[in-house]
């Protein structure tokens, strides 16, 4: 499968699990488990594809893999959420 798609759907995953921890206030609730499993199906075949890439060393087009992507730092502090560091 197309990377490009993969990426899409797990981008589509993440606004979906923000939206279900929002709503259902619990994450250990089990859709949001499931929806987190699936995300991370497609964390891996996406890593499984660069690591190809790098293998056949074909150029990588993107140093990330996100074109958007953001430092979970950001993330935070665009959505209220308190990190702690550990030292």
């Amino acid at each position: 499968m197309d990377n490009s798609i993969l990426i899409h759907r797990l981008e589509m995953l993440q606004n979906r699990l923000y939206d279900m921890a929002n709503d259902l206030g619990n994450l250990t609730d089990p859709e949001i488990v499931a929806v987190s499993e699936e995300a991370d199906r497609l964390i891996i075949q996406l890593q499984k594809s660069r690591m190809d890439h790098c293998k056949s060393r074909q150029p990588v087009h993107s140093l990330a893999l996100f074109a958007n992507s953001k430092s979970s730092e950001e993330v935070g502090q665009e959505h209220g959420a308190l990190f702690l560091k550990h030292s």
